[in-house]
């Protein structure tokens, strides 16, 4: 998420926490068409994304004294839709993983045409890298996790993860750089 996108969604969820419920509606056109790919990745359907989205904004709504100012609030958001996700495949006595594969579909209806070449090219890209390098991917600019953060959730160290988000960052620039010499 681009820096000024992570400041307003900052902004939103602090006046949520200082009681603005209108908020919550901002908070969606924000980044709602992000949690629901996240959520329809975990779940796998539709419908059940849907539910996912509406549970994460009530525990939202209900958590939000547990969001600290200064801190990394997309990263705070996704993690809700996650758990939820997680949370009704429990319910259901469902065991599913993350594919990581299904986050990286960033094509969209809402793209123009240069946006969505950029983005099948960078799919296509992400596509080739090693499982372990997409989901340092993953973990850094999808969920926007800081190294400390994909540290924590991996159970790996710091500068593994530094060592391997760096390579992987690396083979992704080669890999797009290629792309655009083939043209």
């Amino acid at each position: 998420m681009a820096p000024e996108g992570q400041e307003q969604l900052n902004r939103l969820l602090q006046a949520l926490r200082d009681g603005d419920t209108d908020a919550l509606d901002r908070i969606y056109a924000c980044i709602g068409g992000r949690m629901f790919a996240l959520a329809r990745g975990i779940v796998r359907n539709r419908e059940d994304a849907e539910d996912v989205v509406n549970d994460s904004f009530v525990r939202l709504a209900r958590g939000i004294r547990g969001f600290r100012t200064g801190t990394n609030g997309y990263a705070y958001v996704m993690r809700i839709v996650r758990n939820c996700a997680f949370d009704l495949l429990r319910r259901r006595k469902v065991r599913a993983e993350e594919d990581i594969d299904e986050f990286f579909h960033l094509t969209d209806e809402r793209y123009d045409p240069t946006q969505i070449e950029r983005a099948v090219m960078l799919e296509d890209a992400v596509g080739r890298l090693a499982p372990e390098e997409r989901r340092m991917i993953y973990y850094r600019y999808y969920l926007d996790f800081t190294v400390r953060e994909i540290a924590k959730e991996t159970g790996m160290s710091k500068s593994a993860v530094q060592r391997l988000t760096v390579s992987a960052e690396e083979k992704l620039r080669k890999l797009l750089f290629e792309g655009q010499n083939e043209e």
